[in-house]
């Protein structure tokens, strides 16, 4: 058997298949174990689901795809193990960066359970999370076959594309559906269509094809089946597996080696595994986001909280709603990031408005990064304005606690710079001659170093008018005026007496 192989984180997640859904008192229920591992996986989901009758070797077949052999419970007795739905998360290693997802559902038709009900929203379920949708059949494709896909008809009916049907819901529910993958087991014809060997995927489109007349209530219900596959589900596989073995060994399969099996089963049961590992069927929003472990959690929880209520899930509601969480949690998140980050301009000593300016782009470029990465592209134009302006409305907040800091900065740098000078200034120093001179000497000195340490402050240039009102230097140039002219005078009177005084001493 081909492994898919997996890395050591999954292999870590998920080392065994864990139940995913169940039903209690007659209401699904999401176990919360599996919800937690899911909300892990941040990889985009290749979503594998399979249904079939009970007892058809369901599990054996997603085994396969896991590449081992003790997954999902296989048993040979006509005693049903599988309750609801299981999941086993398996890494693609073709695809390191998608994760496969494996979905085993109950058997139809199992008599233990007794209620369609139940099945009808286990099967709506699978369809609805999957993005492959593997029908495990018996024998070949004929009415009887068909009729054990009679929930397809049911579950076109159960789910409703939007509040109100109209024409065009048989095409938008295709938006939503899986791709559909036939596996026939133990196929005992030969595939020939009017004696021509024809291929697995000819043989079931050959077998789609409707009956050219309705003469017969089996041949009317044949048509409506076979239209309603076609319709829902427009890309469709087909791979044909012959008995495996023969007799009683049967009933031991799962402990088989290859060399012990028909050498047919195994090449088809390689191709389907090739199939799985290599097709890029991610699932997917219908708005085209892929779908992560988060995402899967959501989109189950919607579907299953629907069905608990007993009202039919509306499909396009559902995923609307779940955009609108996801946008809104997008936004969340993009802000936390940019307020966290901005926050941190108003907690540093300084900047100047360049600096802040480019940070702020910056920051801004990588929120709205985040928000990209975790928002529905398709639906995010006034999230997108409502995250601008709650940045914008940061930015506010952040610029006054800036500048209320840099304001009192800059005043703790000009009270430094200027104390000196005001020491000098009550104490008469520059009240002599030249003492302006040294006074404007001084105030540039003081300015200069004013200017280099508060360069980078958004409120550096507040602090220049301080310096024309502080030292209040007209006052001390007319106050030196005053006393040059003063002395002057007495000069002039002094020069006049001893002027007077020699000419007495000539007489």
């Amino acid at each position: 058997m081909s492994a898919t192989g997996d890395t050591a984180a999954t292999k870590q997640k998920m080392e065994k298949p864990l139940q995913l859904v169940y039903n209690k008192d007659g209401k699904l229920q999401l176990n919360p174990e599996a919800v937690k591992v899911l909300k892990s996986i941040e990889d985009p989901m290749v979503v594998v689901a399979v249904v079939g009758a009970a007892r058809s070797g369901k599990s054996y077949l997603m085994n396969c795809l896991a590449g081992d052999k003790k997954g999902f419970s296989v048993h040979s007795t006509t005693q049903a193990h599988t309750k609801g739905i299981w999941m086993w998360c398996r890494s693609l290693p073709q695809r390191p960066k998608e994760v496969l997802l494996l979905l085993d559902t109950n058997g139809l038709g199992d008599p233990e359970k007794g209620d369609i009900n139940n099945d009808n929203s286990i099967y709506s379920l699978a369809v609805l999370l999957s993005s492959i949708l593997i029908y495990n059949g018996q024998d070949k494709i004929d009415h009887k076959s068909l009729q054990d896909l009679y929930f397809v008809i049911e579950l076109s009916k159960r789910i409703q594309i939007r509040s109100h049907p109209n024409d065009s819901d048989s095409w938008d529910i295709v938006r939503f559906f899986p791709e559909f993958v036939w596996v026939i087991r133990d196929l005992t014809l030969d595939m020939n269509i009017d004696g021509k060997n024809v291929t697995p995927d000819e043989y079931l489109e050959h077998s789609l094809k409707l009956k050219d007349s309705e003469i017969s209530e089996q041949d009317k219900e044949y048509n409506e089946l076979c239209r309603c596959i076609r319709d829902n589900f427009p890309s469709r596989h087909c791979f044909a597996f012959p008995i495996p073995t023969p007799g009683k060994k049967i009933k031991q399969l799962q402990e088989l080696e290859d060399k012990d099996l028909d050498e047919d089963f195994v090449t088809e049961r390689q191709k389907l595994i090739n199939y799985i590992d290599t097709h890029k069927k991610v699932k997917k929003f219908p708005s085209g986001r892929l779908v992560t472990g988060p995402r899967f959690v959501e989109l189950t929880e919607a579907y299953v909280g629907i069905m608990a209520d007993g009202i039919l899930p509306r499909v396009e509601s559902s995923v609307a709603k779940l955009v609108e969480q996801e946008n809104q949690t997008a936004v969340s998140e993009a802000l936390k990031f940019y307020e966290d980050e901005i926050n941190k301009l108003s907690e540093s000593d300084h900047h100047a408005l360049s600096e802040l300016i480019e940070y702020y782009n910056t920051k801004r470029k990588e929120a709205f990064d985040i928000f990209h990465k975790r928002s529905n592209n398709n639906n995010s134009g006034k999230y997108i304005k409502q995250l601008e302006e709650m940045m914008n409305s940061t930015n506010k907040s952040v610029k006054v606690k800036i500048e209320e800091r840099s304001q009192e900065q800059c005043e703790t740098h000009l009270a430094k710079e200027m104390s000196t000078i005001q020491t000098k200034l009550t104490s008469g120093r520059y009240r002599e001659p030249g003492g302006f001179q040294k006074l404007k000497k001084d105030l540039d000195n003081a300015l200069n170093e004013y200017k280099e340490k508060t360069k980078n402050h958004t409120k550096g240039c507040a602090g220049f008018t301080l310096f024309q009102e502080t030292p209040r230097l007209d006052q001390v140039q007319k106050l030196e005026s005053n006393m040059t002219e003063h002395i002057s005078a007495l000069e002039e009177e002094l020069s006049r007496l001893q002027r007077e005084k020699e000419k007495m001493e000539q007489t």
